[in-house]
């Protein structure tokens, strides 16, 4: 189990992410119980071995993925949804520029028929937004995010003010069908928020995603290539795996018998474990 003790120092932190690709010390020292994959071991201790890790069907990956993208791109839009679901009544609209922040103006309401659906439908976003915090939490062993923290207080707050404005400026029922996305919104996130307060194990550390598969691996190829490297090299990569097993180990994130399964296994071969529950290294 990943406790606060073992959250990541701020120092190798910064460290991790300038260097993309993190060396398999790194990763042993970092990776939270929640994202660990034995199978990952050996890519970590192969990572510049480029024509070792394209024969075990992994190459490793630099900069930003298409995947990182679609999750700013879900991101902004619970956001929008958040911020577009209080503003249908218009107000004072204010510019930042240099660091100063000026009104430059002022937005009309949206009318009735238009203002409350959208608020409406944007509470329903904002809605699978707050499941995905809900899920993200349990997947990552129930470790907190700031920014999910923030987000749910903001839904919670946001919530009340947009009930505030369906009932007093709009003349919409408390508890008419325009409502309910937004009850619902944010009542989940204050359970939710409630829970993560209470109940989390610790800060959400990043989980080093270095290497992406690209075809069908041949084990007894890559052993082969393994083998042809000179003594040096290759018993340097292997006292590497040692350490990081073993730090793995200390940690609390593999136990005897999988430190030993890991030890027996030719380098390379460790990609062949299939992954685990998270809750099994807790």
């Amino acid at each position: 189990m990943l406790h606060d003790r073992d959250e990541l120092p701020a120092g190798e932190d910064s460290m991790a992410k300038a260097n993309q690709t993190i060396n398999v010390r790194t990763w042993s020292k970092t990776v939270p119980s929640y994202g660990l994959r034995l199978s990952d071991l050996d890519l970590y201790v192969l990572k510049n071995h480029d024509d070792v890790l394209r024969v075990l069907g992994y190459e490793r990956v630099e900069g930003p993925t298409p995947r990182a993208f679609l999750s700013w791109a879900v991101h902004t839009a619970f956001l929008f949804a958040l911020v577009g679901g209080v503003s249908t009544l218009g107000g004072d609209m204010f510019s930042t520029s240099g660091g100063r922040t000026v009104r430059t103006g002022t937005a009309d309401p949206l009318d009735n028929d238009l203002g409350v659906p959208l608020t409406s439908w944007c509470f329903a976003v904002v809605l699978v937004g707050v499941l995905a915090v809900a899920v993200r939490w349990l997947r990552t062993d129930r470790h907190r995010d700031a920014k999910e923290v923030g987000y749910l207080v903001a839904t919670v707050a946001c919530g009340a003010l947009a009930l505030g404005q369906l009932v007093s400026e709009r003349g919409v029922d408390a508890f008419a069908a325009p409502s309910i996305p937004v009850w619902a919104a944010a009542g989940l996130a204050a359970a939710l928020l409630a829970a993560v307060l209470l109940f989390s194990r610790g800060r959400r550390v990043p989980v080093p995603r270095n290497f992406r598969p690209i075809g069908t691996p041949d084990l007894k190829l890559a052993t082969g290539l393994v083998e042809a490297l000179e003594s040096k090299e290759r018993d340097k990569l292997l006292s590497e795996r040692r350490r990081a097993i073993a730090r793995l180990r200390e940690r609390g994130l593999i136990d005897a018998a999988e430190a030993a399964q890991l030890e027996s296994l030719p380098l390379g071969a460790s990609t062949t474990i299939a992954p685990t529950d998270p809750a099994h290294h807790s």
